[in-house]
């Protein structure tokens, strides 16, 4: 450069902000800023002229640093790295940057700009280490709930632990067999898996822990049975005429029971069992007080003719909420980056592709994939779970076929059944 340019040149490197090393290719340092010298505390007349080299010599703390430099300087590359660096026993970390002064076309110099981003550095390591803190509390927070929901449902206590190691041994054979492009963090995954039934928290216990039918009105029947009998027998000690009449109701009302009985336990009611319901439900039964009443309420009438499980509409409606209430609780968490999707994959594991699901009637379009391998784990651990009251559990084999057919109908991925079963996830084995 001609004397004017190096003045104007020297300027500009000594004004700036950040600190400026200029290094020759032979790997000495031409030129310096007042900045680079506080940065690196090393005086200026002890930078100017020295090899990057000699420094590593005299202090192998910061060889990390240097020879990030060096690198730069020999293989004649551009970097952007951050290095530690030691002064009087405090660790720094600088952003270094280097670019290369051209003398018109040649590469006469490379430019190191170094900037002292310690504090940055400090607080991302901080942030990352809240993060740990918080998820950790989530982790807990996860192990509290399902406990409670566990808890609170005793026949169906290992559904979602059960779920989980489906999801585990699924997801970890998936990314292994390269099935899933650039998916390797399955933790928001199986965070929905373990959160899919936290709405179940506010279902009320008479629905979630119902068993039977009738449940505890089961009782009520037995009872109101037994006093219309026993009325009856009082009618026909006052009045022998009526003898034969009486034994006709109570001949009557006996049956009815047994048939109460053994409907109350039935997982499936066809259309001849509800007519015998129907048939019974009028049945007139008296009272202490001498008022005549129906054998069965419209509640009683309504549970034990079902057709398949035991819940009424009114109760299967609450139950289903289910689904809603867990994606309200789950957004009041205000969850974010990765995890910003868990409300989402949570709430829908009872939406089908064909819109026929709940609890918002979702399609094919906007169900993630994620969604349907969550709604095909769910179903066939509740075909073949042990602990269901109302319904014996299904081998494996039927299980799929069912999976399968509901594929069939439109409802479930097809592709998500096949990669479950050949992941071999469901049968309990580790892959």
């Amino acid at each position: 450069m001609e004397r004017t340019e190096n003045v104007v040149f020297e300027n500009i490197v000594e004004e700036m902000s950040d600190g400026i090393l200029i290094i020759g290719f032979d790997g000495k340092i031409r030129m310096e800023n007042t900045v680079v010298s506080d940065i690196l505390g090393i005086p200026k007349d002890r930078l100017y002229g020295k090899t990057i080299a000699s420094f590593m010599e005299e202090d192998d703390k910061n060889d990390e640093f240097f020879r990030c430099i060096i690198d730069a300087v020999y293989s004649k590359k551009n970097i952007r790295e951050t290095a530690p660096y030691f002064i009087n026993g405090e660790r720094k970390f600088f952003r270094i940057v280097t670019s290369f002064l051209k003398d018109k076309e040649d590469d006469v110099a490379l430019i190191a700009l170094i900037g002292d981003i310690t504090e940055l550095v400090e607080l991302n390591w901080k942030n990352q280490q809240l993060n740990k803190k918080l998820m950790s509390v989530l982790d807990s927070f996860v192990n509290v709930m399902i406990s409670a929901i566990d808890e609170r449902t005793p026949y169906n206590a290992t559904h979602t632990k059960k779920m989980v190691g489906y999801a585990e041994r699924f997801m970890e054979w998936m990314i292994v067999g390269n099935k899933l492009e650039n998916y390797k963090n399955k933790a928001p995954f199986i965070m929905s898996v373990w959160m899919h039934d936290l709405g179940k928290l506010v279902i009320p216990g008479g629905i979630m822990d119902k068993q039977t039918r009738l449940s505890y009105h089961e009782g009520d029947v037995l009872h109101r049975a037994e006093i219309g009998i026993m009325c009856e027998r009082l009618k026909a000690a006052e009045n022998s005429e009526y003898a034969d009449k009486a034994a006709e109701k109570i001949k009557a009302i006996e049956d009815a029971t047994e048939l109460v009985k053994r409907v109350n336990g039935l997982g499936f009611a066809d259309d001849e069992t509800k007519r015998q319901i129907e048939a019974i439900a009028d049945l007139e039964c008296l009272t202490s007080s001498g008022k005549i009443v129906p054998l069965l309420n419209e509640y009683e009438r309504e549970a034990l003719s079902v057709t398949k499980g035991n819940l009424t509409e009114e109760e299967r409606l609450i139950m289903e909420s289910h689904a809603a209430k867990t994606k309200e609780m789950l957004l009041q968490l205000n969850l974010d980056g990765s995890y910003s999707k868990v409300p989402e994959w949570a709430s829908m594991h009872h939406e089908y592709l064909d819109g026929s699901g709940y609890p918002d009637g979702l399609t094919a379009e906007v169900i993630p994939w994620e969604v349907r391998v969550l709604t095909v784990i769910d179903i066939y651990d509740a075909l073949t779970a042990e602990d269901r009251p109302y319904k014996p559990p299904m081998p494996p084999e039927k299980a799929f076929a069912v999976l399968y057919s509901m594929a069939d109908e439109g409802k479930l991925d097809r592709e998500v059944i096949r990669d479950f079963y050949d992941s071999g996830a469901w049968n309990n084995k580790e892959v």
